[in-house]
């Protein structure tokens, strides 16, 4: 499955970066704020 988000991201360093790398990063920046939210929704479902 693919989800396409519209969304904007400054990074804080501004390393000349490619931009697959900075995807690659922002993808898995992301990926761990919702892993997150998701992991806090199931410990409040279950408590």
């Amino acid at each position: 499955m693919e989800v396409v988000y519209n969304v904007k991201y400054r990074f804080k360093n501004n390393d000349n970066k490619t931009n697959e790398e900075l995807k690659e990063l922002f993808n898995k920046k992301l990926l761990n704020i919702i892993l997150k939210l998701e992991n806090q929704e199931l410990r409040l479902n279950n408590s």
